[in-house]
């Protein structure tokens, strides 16, 4: 597979895509497109190779195959069958990717494939079924084309097919990087309700920090906050630690270019960067603890076990504050700690930067004071807000 132009789809959270957009600005990235849950690119493979290399806030990067006009079961399986074997079928011939990805040479039947579909504003509403359809479609075609079909396999598939489904128009992307990039491989023991990698990347990118000074987080939980932080402040990217991608089972794949990519530097801002945590509990701790070091960085952090209202700006400021308070107290309890945590920031980190990630029924409304900017998001299924303050 050549080094050609393709139609790249890096996806992420709501809310998180003008962060990712500047992101792939930075890497060079000049034909973008925010969409809503993506920022879509032209690119080389070994642009691909780097988006998922280095993107802190992205969830996967997709290749698009090709689209197709598709209103229901037969369009979607006609279409996908079209787009392998080559000949029209029901609702036109398909169009191929736009970056010339040719799917009748990866969809060859010696390689096992999995396909999960998204589905919006469509006629078919049922993702599994469309997925179904277009599963058949494609067997289909590679029985035109070479006379006998791929396997498919849930688990390990050597192409892992993405389907999306909008208003009428069907699009077949191969997913590049497989595991989800969130899964950065430092998380070895996690709270209840941790913090996404991607999204806490998001709080540090948004903060407009420059990578001076200590980083605090008053309610570390496993840390999640304080890693993304530091692997931003020393030029660590964030696939540092993975050990496979979907990329390199694709055909073509350079090993040695993909290598040579690695060994790029990254902009190491805050060499010495320094990270102070803080929790009330004590499996929290022990999972911040055993995070930090699987990241490379127990030789930078301090961890204390307290009330997040004690805490106190250690040497070397200004710096940074991150926190993602806990959600669901009770009204008044959760009042109380808005309160006490805006007091917390004005007292003791004039000169700061902070982002609070703020969930809850208030989203951060009862801390007491006036952010520069408020970003929606979702930490998972909860709707947050990411609050960026200047604490003068």
């Amino acid at each position: 597979m050549p080094l050609s132009p393709l139609h790249l789809v890096a996806t992420c959270g709501l809310g998180l895509e003008e962060i990712l957009d500047a992101e792939l600005a930075a890497l060079g990235v000049a034909e973008r497109e925010t969409q809503r849950g993506a920022v879509t690119f032209q690119g080389s493979w070994e642009d691909c190779w780097r988006a998922n290399w280095r993107l802190r806030t992205a969830n996967r990067v997709l290749a698009e195959l090709g689209s197709f006009p598709a209103v229901d079961g037969p369009s979607l399986a006609a279409g996908a069958r079209a787009l392998v074997s080559g000949r029209s079928g029901r609702g036109g011939q398909p169009s191929p990717s736009r970056g010339g990805l040719e799917p009748g040479t990866l969809l060859h039947p010696d390689r096992s494939f999995a396909i999960r579909a998204t589905v919006g504003d469509s006629a078919v509403r049922d993702a599994r079924w469309a997925a179904l359809s277009v599963k058949d479609g494609l067997v289909d075609g590679q029985r035109d084309r070479w006379g006998r079909r791929s396997n498919v396999d849930r688990d390990d598939p050597d192409l892992h097919l993405r389907l999306r489904l909008q208003g009428g128009q069907a699009t077949l992307l191969v997913d590049t990087s497989g595991e989800p990039l969130d899964h950065r491989g430092y998380r070895e023991m996690s709270t209840a309700a941790p913090v996404r990698e991607p999204l806490a990347a998001a709080c540090v990118l948004a903060s407009g920090w420059d990578g001076q000074g200590p980083v605090v987080d008053p309610m570390c939980g496993s840390g999640t906050l304080l890693v993304e932080a530091a692997w931003v402040a020393i030029g660590r990217a964030p696939g540092s630690l993975r050990q496979r991608w979907a990329f390199e089972r694709l055909p073509g794949f350079d090993s040695a270019a993909f290598d040579r990519l690695r060994r790029e530097p990254l902009p190491p801002p805050g060499r010495s960067v320094h990270l102070y945590g803080n929790d009330l509990a004590p499996a929290a701790l022990r999972g911040a603890h055993a995070n930090l070091d699987r990241a490379g960085l127990s030789g930078r952090a301090t961890l204390t076990r307290g009330d997040f209202r004690a805490q106190k700006a250690p040497a070397g400021g200004p710096g940074l504050v991150l926190v993602n308070p806990p959600y669901g107290e009770r009204v008044q309890e959760e009042e109380d700690q808005w309160r006490a945590l805006g007091d917390l920031l004005k007292q003791q980190f004039k000169g700061w930067r902070a982002a609070v990630l703020a969930g809850g029924a208030s989203r951060g409304k009862g801390i007491g004071l006036r952010p520069r900017r408020r970003i929606p998001v979702w930490n998972g299924p909860i709707e947050a807000r990411i609050l960026l303050f200047d604490l003068f």
